[in-house]
């Protein structure tokens, strides 16, 4: 059914994409009614933003998905520690995958979860961080962040989106207005694309700071732990990509890029495998490879053999413009709050 709902949204679902269309465009005004009505509380007071003690850096987007946020994230935290601070992550996170990827990716940067974001940017106080990053609270305002960071993916930028229930967009391109500093990511899109999305932005929004970064796959790492391999090591072989991701195309495009024979294991995003799922992925990858996301990892590792030959594929991050601004932001958030 997901796999359905990104066609319709693509555009590729054909008459009954269209029928769709038309019965769920009252269902569409109706969320965006009810975005700008919860948006305009917030910015007349009417609903309040809670303010921790330390500052707070918000890395989000407003489409569903597929930007980047986790990586960003973590490398945003790991870049606030090279300066001498003590970040923390928070999130609300949908399971313990997200928890541990972070764990992973920064294992000297401890993460905080909770129910509400302004709960667990607080223990993370509590515990003597002097920062935290969210991932993921772009359209999460009852916590007062001091830098908005919001993500567009190059991929698939729209300046004319739909939103939920029709398109992918949680918000308007109007809530971008809301940001301190838009980043915009592109993982299979090529530069110019990127720079593109970059110049439209600027039309819309002459004033705001955009920067763009690439998300690149760097290596694969065992499943189980072992040896990094550069992506070279693909080439020519057959794997199975195993992803649960609202946008999968562009992790199997990175493995296609690599020279695999690739066939695609696709599955809802956030979706809890099972022990029959993990045994048939086995069976399905045959006597190739299976390669999948950090996210999946997390939750395959304990449901796969130590024998089994499984990849993680890792992403390194790059600025390509505009790496200046993000500093600038950074530091300007970190410096307001400490005087």
């Amino acid at each position: 059914m997901e796999a359905w709902v990104h066609r319709w949204w693509a555009g590729e679902a054909g008459a009954t994409g269209r029928a769709a269309d038309v019965v769920l465009a009252p269902a569409e005004a109706a969320f965006r009614a009810g975005v700008r009505l919860r948006n305009g509380a917030f910015d007349r007071g009417w609903m309040r933003s809670e303010r921790v003690g330390i500052p707070v850096i918000s890395v989000g987007n407003v489409a569903v998905g597929g930007a980047g946020k986790t990586p960003v994230s973590a490398w945003i935290a790991r870049r606030l520690a090279e300066w001498g601070r003590r970040p923390a992550i928070a999130l609300r996170g949908y399971g313990e995958d997200e928890i541990q990827v972070h764990r992973e990716l920064n294992p000297g940067i401890p993460v905080f979860r909770g129910a509400r974001r302004v709960d667990a940017a607080r223990e993370a106080q509590a515990a003597g961080r002097d920062v935290v990053v969210l991932d993921d609270a772009f359209q999460h305002r009852a916590l007062a962040r001091d830098l908005d960071i919001v993500l567009i993916a190059a991929e698939s930028w729209d300046a004319h989106p739909r939103v939920l229930p029709r398109g992918p967009w949680r918000e308007g391109v109007n809530a971008l207005a809301r940001a301190d500093l838009l980043v915009i990511t592109r993982k299979s899109a090529s530069a110019a694309r990127a720079a593109e999305v970059e110049a439209e932005l600027g039309g819309l929004l002459p004033r705001m700071p955009v920067a763009r970064i690439a998300l690149r796959p760097s290596e694969l790492r065992p499943l189980h732990g072992g040896a990094a391999m550069e992506m070279s090591a693909l080439a020519g072989k057959k794997v199975l990509a195993v992803a649960a991701l609202a946008t999968p195309g562009p992790f199997v495009e990175h493995l296609r890029a690599a020279g695999a024979q690739v066939d695609a294991a696709l599955y809802a995003d956030h979706h809890e495998f099972t022990a029959d799922e993990a045994h048939t992925i086995r069976q399905r990858s045959g006597a190739g490879w299976m390669v999948m996301t950090h996210k999946d990892a997390v939750k395959l590792r304990a449901l796969l053999p130590a024998g089994a030959p499984a990849f993680v594929l890792h992403q390194r991050v790059e600025t390509e413009a505009g790496a200046d601004l993000l500093d600038v932001a950074l530091r300007r958030a970190l410096e307001e709050r400490t005087s």
